[in-house]
Parts: structure tokens; sequence; C-alpha cells
């Protein structure tokens, strides 16, 4: 049964549920980590490239992007609470689909709309927290968010390696299935309603294409999804080029890299939630200037390595955890501040930022696997680029808000 708004509104993320946020937010993380360890295992059994092999996550983006368009202004509309459990009804159904998948293709499609319905955890989680608390809160809110968001890829990456070992790829995608109705069953039980009646906009394709509209209007809150977009797009090529890179050009096992990309994943976490403690001190603008030069460093140093043929796990593993702290600073400090731009319409604010987030993710995920997988040269460049990118729309951003 949905819980009153002003029941919500009185407690408005305790009694867990942050955590419950948090959980449901993992969706997107989830679905691409969790079968990252068996990307060679999948072009093995389906006799595929690597590059067709990274399609699959390339069609989950994609699905994801229009995902969040779609679902984030339709709960303006119909509320949070019925859409996100709508949702993660069809993505938990086409997590069992992907894993039963017959051909490359087949799961490709799947994949795509499975990444549709997916959007709606971190959307959702999004909207729920502006419509609950004040701008100055939703930063360490959403801090938090991020911190789940990375202990999620944490335990899925080991996780995902040892299914692969003991069933292949198809072992790995069914323990996301198992997953997703577990999150179906906590957005039951322990996520409010947080839109009231009163707050929502007409169901009609103008009214909410009149709110995406007005959004775009605003240069602020443009530059600050560019910069966290940016962002994402350079931990998607991380996070799609990493298996490869310590697999085949490093020469490692899919446990050994497991093991590195939970060390990555919990830096993740380690920069969000420095970012919820940072912020209240310099302000978010400036704490995301900060982990913006944090990763531009880290990833030029990579490139720098890579292209000296200088790159071993010892260097490649203290330099890709320095840029995961750096991203998830980011990714934290830039959604609040473009969210909080987005008064009187959270859930197209929130959509719009997920949906820029996952057309750069799906742009940037099969750019580290142009020149093979024995090299980590174009996933190095790449990473640099939009680390670069980002700073140019966060000083944009930051530049015009000031001026206002």
């Amino acid at each position: 049964m949905t819980q009153p708004a002003d029941t919500a509104r009185r407690d408005p993320l305790g009694g867990g549920r942050i955590f419950a946020l948090g959980f449901v937010s993992m969706t997107a993380s989830l679905s691409t980590d969790m079968y990252l360890p068996s990307f060679p295992s999948m072009a093995d059994d389906l006799g595929a490239a690597a590059s067709a092999v990274q399609l699959t996550l390339t069609a989950f983006l994609i699905g994801s992007a229009f995902g969040q368009l779609v679902i984030g202004s339709i709960s303006d509309a119909l509320g949070r609470r019925r859409t996100l459990i709508v949702a993660l009804s069809v993505f938990s159904a086409c997590a069992i689909g992907a894993a039963l998948s017959p051909t490359l293709s087949v799961l490709i499609a799947v994949r795509a709309v499975q990444g549709f319905a997916g959007a709606a955890g971190a959307v959702l989680s999004r909207a729920i927290i502006a419509d609950l608390v004040s701008h100055e809160r939703a930063v360490r809110a959403f801090s938090t968010l991020f911190v789940m968001i990375a202990l999620g890829p944490a335990i899925a990456s080991p996780l995902g390696a040892l299914l692969t070992q003991w069933g292949g790829w198809r072992a790995a995608l069914g323990g996301l299935a198992v997953i997703g109705i577990g999150m179906l069953a906590v957005a039951v039980i322990a996520i409010p309603e947080s839109l009231p009646r009163e707050s929502r906009h007409p169901f009609t394709v103008v009214a909410l294409t009149r709110n995406i509209a007005g959004l775009l209007r605003r240069p602020v809150y443009v530059g600050y999804v560019l910069a966290y977009a940016a962002g994402y797009a350079a931990l998607m090529t991380y996070i799609s080029s990493s298996s490869f890179i310590v697999q085949d050009a490093l020469g490692h096992t899919a446990i050994v890299y497991g093991l590195t990309f939970s060390a990555t994943s919990v830096a993740v976490m380690t920069g969000a939630w420095l970012n919820g403690r940072v912020a209240v001190r310099w302000g978010a603008p400036a704490t995301l200037q900060a982990a913006q030069l944090v990763v531009i460093c880290a990833a030029a140093a990579l490139a720098v390595l890579a292209l000296s043929s200088a790159l071993t796990l010892t260097t490649y593993l203290p330099l890709a955890c320095l840029f995961a702290i750096g991203c998830g600073a980011v990714m934290s400090s830039a959604s609040a501040l473009a969210v909080g731009q987005a008064v009187g319409a959270a859930g197209a604010g929130s959509a719009l930022l997920g949906f820029a987030q996952f057309v750069f993710g799906a742009f940037a995920s099969p750019l580290g696997g142009l020149a093979g997988t024995s090299t980590a040269v174009p996933a190095a460049i790449t990473m640099t680029c939009f680390a670069a990118v980002g700073i140019v729309a966060a000083r944009f951003a930051h530049g015009r808000e000031r001026a206002r």
C-alpha cells in the first residue's frame, strides 16, 4: 500500500529509506558490472569479437538513456512508486530472458529493453530524494546514494567472476535476475510515494515535453548535466575495457580482474562518501572542480604509461583507484547540482540527467576496444578526453551561476 506523502515528509529519509533507494538505484551498475568478467567467456561461447560483445553493454546503455528520459517524465504525471514497481518488474523479466538468450543478437535486443526498464532505479531514486529534502541536504543524500551504487559493483564483480567460472556467462546473468527480483521486493515493501497528487503534471505529451524544453533553456542545469555525463562516460570507458585490459593486455585471471574491479568500485564509493563530507565545507561547485582535476590527472597518467608500454598491474591499479575516487566525487556533486536546478520538475530533471549519462556512456563504452584487447591506449586516451569535456562544462555552469 502506498504510504501518504505527508508521512514520508515527516521522516524523509529515515527508517532505512535511503538504503532502499540506494539498492534499487544499483540496477544500471549491477547490470553492467555483474557480467563484465564473463566477456571473454561470452566471446568464446558465441564466437564473437570483443567489440561485438561490448555491444551488449552499448545496447543496455542506449535503452537506459531513453528509459531515463521517458520514465522520469512519466513519474512526474503518475507518481514515483507505481512507475518504479512496474519498471522493476520488466527489468527482472528481462534479466531472466538475457540469461536464456540463444544468440548474441537476441541478447543485445533483450539487454536494450532491460536497460530501458532498469533506468527507473536511478532516475526515480534521485527524483524521490529531490521531492523529500531540501537542496542543501540533497547533496549529502546524493553522495550516500552513490556510495550505495558503488557498493553494488564491489560485490557484483567478484560474484560475477565466480559465477562465470562455475557456469559461464549465463550463470552471471542469472545471478543478476535474482538480484532484480530482490529489488522489486524492496520497492514494494520499503519505498513510499513522494509526489503528492496535487504536485503532479498532466499526463500529456505536451506537458511532459514542456518540462523538458524548459530545462534545456537553463544553461546552468545543462552545464552540470554535461559535466555529470562526461564523468560517467570516462568511468564507463574504464568499466567496459577493464576486463580486457587486466585479463588480456596484462595477462591475469578472471579472479584477479574481479578483485581489481572491486578495489576500484570501493574507490568510487570512497569518492562519493568523501564528497558528501567535503562539499559541506567547500561547497559543491568547488568540490566538483577538485574531483575533476583528480580524474584527468589519473587518466592522463594511465595514457602515458600505456603509450610507453610501461603499464603493469602495480601501476595500473593505484591510478585506476585514484581515477575512480575522482569519478565518484564528480558524479555525486554534478548530479546534485544539476537536479537542484530542476525546481518544479525533478522527475524530468533527473530524466534528462540520466539520458545524457547513458547517451555519453553508450558512445564511450566501445571506444576502449577499438584497437583490440591487447592494449590500454584507446581506453586511457578516451578517459582523458571525457574528463577534459567535463571540466569545461562544469566551469561554464559555475560561471553562469555566479553571473546570475
